[in-house]
């Protein structure tokens, strides 16, 4: 048995359907805009921060580096040119986690750079809709406020008799 929202949803015409739609759909926007650029901006900050870690990561591992092949220099043991060896192999493989690194805040960057554009045209659709609505509203006012007058223009010419009506009385 349909239930009363059922068929009350079958009398909608799709133009109502569509509108509330529409109108769903731009409050999704809406409320995705407000952290859209924010959690790029996130990201970015999240990848230029790991990066910089990276960076004082590699440039430690380079100078130690540097303290054990001197040392191994002077020293010449075994012991002193595995220390190189592990010290080279540590800055190498910091360095290419610092390249990984440099990608991904680029790419960060670049979706974030791609985000403000976006942004700004959201704002500029949800202003002149906001605008648009305000304006229909406000005609809407007007027309009901002119069937008002007319309403009661008609009233009061109803009420008023007319000249021939006065001469028959």
């Amino acid at each position: 048995m349909p239930t009363l929202k059922q068929a009350k949803n079958k009398s909608r015409h799709i133009v109502e359907e569509l509108e509330d739609d529409f109108h769903a759909l731009q409050k999704k926007i809406s409320k995705g805009r407000d952290s859209y650029v924010s959690s790029h901006q996130k990201e970015f900050d999240a990848a230029k921060k790991k990066l910089k870690s990276l960076q004082g990561k590699l440039s430690k591992a380079k100078s130690s580096a540097a303290k054990a092949a001197v040392k191994a220099k002077k020293s010449s043991s075994k012991t002193a040119h595995d220390q190189v060896k592990k010290a080279r192999a540590a800055s190498l493989l910091l360095g290419e986690s610092l390249g990984e690194a440099r990608k991904i805040m680029v790419t960060a960057q670049d979706k974030l750079h791609a985000a403000k554009p976006f942004d700004r045209k959201l704002a500029a659709r949800a202003k002149v809709l906001a605008q648009f609505e305000k304006d229909w509203d406000k005609k809407l006012k007007a027309e009901a406020a002119a069937r008002a007058k007319q309403a009661a223009a008609r009233k009061k010419r109803k009420k008023t008799p007319t000249p021939a009506k006065k001469a028959n009385s």
